[in-house]
């Protein structure tokens, strides 16, 4: 899922479509994002009444995607499912068209986007450049 979330972000740079919509977030931007509200917190504490911000919360709908029922039967292709509503939510398309048969040749797509990728000169040497970010001390909570 990484490799193609990565040939993802390479392939969609050149401004065929404007990231408004689709943020990429993984398991190390939830602890950053964590970490940083505990650092929040200890200065909320200790402001006085009369500076704190009183912030004004909007109200929000939640809207649920019409979809057919029992989709990804073979509980294989949920990566795939998951690359698909991405690019059909990014691109404004109908999510009519996720079904079993059409997952089915997604994921042959993405079999072969990986595999030219993985013969690609430019990108052979711009994966070799890159550096993975640091990962972050979290506790270990045991359930």
């Amino acid at each position: 899922m990484d490799a193609v979330m990565y040939l993802f972000r390479e392939n969609t740079t050149f401004r065929r479509w404007i990231p408004d919509r689709v943020a990429f977030m993984n398991c190390l931007f939830a602890e950053q994002i964590i970490g940083e509200y505990r650092k929040f917190l200890a200065f909320q504490e200790v402001q006085a009444p009369k500076d704190k911000k009183h912030l004004k919360v909007v109200p929000y709908s939640v809207l649920y995607t019409p979809m057919k029922p029992k989709i990804n039967k073979s509980q294989n292709d949920c990566g795939v499912y998951a690359l698909k509503f991405i690019e059909c939510h990014l691109f404004g398309h109908s999510f009519t068209m996720l079904d079993d048969e059409n997952i089915k040749m997604a994921r042959l797509k993405i079999v072969c986007d990986l595999w030219h990728a993985a013969q690609d000169p430019v990108l052979i040497e711009r994966m070799s450049r890159y550096e993975p970010t640091p990962a972050t001390e979290s506790e270990i909570v045991e359930l």
